[in-house]
């Protein structure tokens, strides 16, 4: 995929879900310059991952920090939320 293409899906992602990280719900950065690396920076997720054959489309990504894109790795979507749903509860 090309960078401007890839630019053009991040930018629709991010707008479709409204800047917010689908899994904890912070307001997540865009990356810029100087902004590398941080816990709240806005990645692109696969919800299928790409090493189990999901296709790389606006259907299969979501919007999600780069802290729980990195602990999530392969972990199923349902799974991983009721992880991070159970951490909230007291």
């Amino acid at each position: 995929m090309k960078a401007a293409q890839r630019l053009r899906l991040f930018n629709d992602v991010y707008v479709r879900d409204e800047g917010h990280c689908v899994y904890c719900g912070i307001l997540a950065r865009r990356p810029g310059r100087g902004v590398k690396r941080a816990p709240d920076l806005a990645t692109l997720d696969h919800v299928m991952p790409k090493s189990f054959g999901g296709p790389l489309n606006r259907d299969n990504i979501v919007l999600a920090c780069s802290a729980c894109n990195n602990e999530r790795g392969t972990m199923d979507v349902q799974a991983f939320k009721a992880l991070k749903a159970n951490r909230k509860e007291p």
